[in-house]
């Protein structure tokens, strides 16, 4: 089987958030029996350089360019440079849309850049006759409209990654779509009065999935359907949770070369307290206690991430041993109240504004319990690192995490600790509880539990294999 997926982000090339890293892990495992091409947009600043194979495919149908439009006229300018990665191969969009920009979100003409890139990787499925066509977030999702809409459609799946971010654009700044070479109706995608790419994808893909199966629960009701639950409840037979997986080969203790101390699950009380005391060192608080508790957050600190809440939950319960690392940015007010408890209490807190491969790798493998204050989280994938390193979850009971986090009474069963979202005082009561169990007998028993999950791939790609089945059936 030969699958494209189209996507604004892959790691280690182009990374924001959680959907770097599903794509490239998945992908990965898909290689293994299947032909995997990978569409990105090329821009000014990648964390890596291509492996460029010299192939240059073109990124326009001749039969959709009548008209010299400015979107044909960029069209016809723009190529996708094949590289190669392990196997896949990757087709980055050369275009002056993109090859500028040092961050693929946040500019004022995103809708319109994004459109040309669904263009394109519309274009590339037909160059390539794919069997599958793979969109993700609305980013792309305008591809599936222009899938539906042609006569050679190929089989298509569009999967969401976070339904807050949905491309809803003003219809006087969209009317491009209606010329060449798109040449799309758009009224169907009108959500409150606006173009709404997410919409568009919803209603022309042939398949819809999300990131796990409690988030699929939980879109199709407000309001974390944020306004679209009623049109994927008109999808409901073809919508379907899968959980994401992670790469066992980058987030792996017993090989992680980024880590001061590999360590395994029978020495993993030894490998942790060596990199909880060479992390300490490296972020200049090397006369840190290692026999209390380290708690370590990383992620974008925006509403989502429920840092407000954790703030609230941090001031109120200072009594506690609990030393904190957290990695991330996003938020200025909360990045503001982080600097300044690190500079106030720079021995129980240490905020790292930005994002550091290398330091998000080391917080997992020195910490003892990562914490996820989410207000709401589509899958979450720090959950899953930190059960691989032997780090105890503290996570809100939404999405992915209520579906990957069990506080069990059972301590057979028990794989972290959980709490209510949104809750000062119960996230207050479950950092309580972790204080509890570190100091507990019954702490290895969990780690035992925790490092023994499997969440790699294996099983979710096949579920993947099956939606991709029912695509496929649906144009046969």
């Amino acid at each position: 089987m030969k699958i494209l997926h189209a996507s604004a982000e892959y790691f280690p090339y182009i990374k924001m958030g959680g959907l770097a890293d599903m794509l490239a892990s998945l992908t990965k495992e898909q290689a293994k029996t299947e032909k995997v091409y990978v569409a990105l947009p090329l821009i000014g600043s990648m964390g890596k350089e291509p492996n460029w194979t010299g192939k240059e495919y073109k990124s326009i149908l001749p039969e959709d360019a009548y008209e010299e439009t400015v979107a044909v006229s960029l069209l016809r300018k723009a190529r996708f440079r094949e590289a190669d990665e392990s196997g896949i191969k990757l087709y980055f969009f050369d275009s002056e849309l993109f090859r500028s920009l040092d961050s693929i979100y946040g500019t004022s003409d995103e809708h319109y850049r994004f459109a040309i890139f669904s263009y394109a990787c519309y274009a590339l499925s037909q160059i390539l006759q794919v069997d599958v066509f793979h969109a993700h977030d609305w980013h792309t999702a305008m591809s599936l409209a222009l899938q539906k809409n042609s006569s050679h459609s190929v089989p298509s799946v569009f999967t969401i990654h976070n339904l807050a971010y949905q491309g809803d654009h003003p219809f006087w700044m969209t009317g491009f779509l209606k010329e060449d070479p798109f040449r799309l109706v758009t009224s169907p995608f009108d959500h409150n009065e606006k173009c709404n790419y997410m919409k568009a994808g919803i209603l022309s893909a042939g398949q819809i999935t999300t990131v796990s199966p409690g988030y699929k629960e939980e879109t199709l009701r407000e309001p974390n359907g944020f306004g679209l639950s009623y049109a994927l409840q008109k999808r409901g037979f073809d919508y379907t949770g899968i959980l994401n997986g992670i790469d066992a080969d980058e987030w792996n203790p017993k090989s992680d070369r980024r880590i001061f101390q590999t360590y395994s699950v029978t020495n993993w009380k030894e490998g942790k307290e060596k990199n909880k005391k060479e992390l300490y060192r490296e972020i200049g608080r090397p006369h840190l206690p290692l026999e209390v508790p380290l708690i370590g957050l990383i992620g974008r600190l925006t509403y989502q991430k429920g840092f407000p809440t954790f703030l609230q939950a941090f001031l109120e319960r200072r009594h506690l041993p609990h030393r904190y690392v957290v990695l991330g940015s996003g938020d200025a007010e909360t990045e503001k109240a982080f600097f300044h408890i690190s500079d106030v209490m720079p021995d129980v807190f240490y905020f790292y504004r930005g994002y550091n491969e290398s330091l998000a790798h080391k917080i997992e493998a020195a910490s003892d319990f990562f914490l996820m204050p989410s207000l709401f989280e589509p899958c979450g994938l720090n959950q899953m690192y930190s059960h691989a390193y032997g780090t105890i979850p503290i996570v809100s009971r939404v999405g992915g995490l209520r579906d990957t986090v069990e506080e069990s009474n059972d301590i057979k069963f028990k794989t972290g600790i959980v709490f209510e979202p949104n809750d000062a005082g119960s996230l207050g009561y479950a950092l309580e509880r972790a204080k509890d169990l570190f100091q507990s007998e019954e702490k290895r028993q969990v780690v035992q539990n925790i490092m023994q999950l499997d969440w790699t791939w294996t099983k979710r790609k096949k579920e993947y294999d099956s939606i991709y089945q029912k695509a496929i059936s649906l144009l046969v």
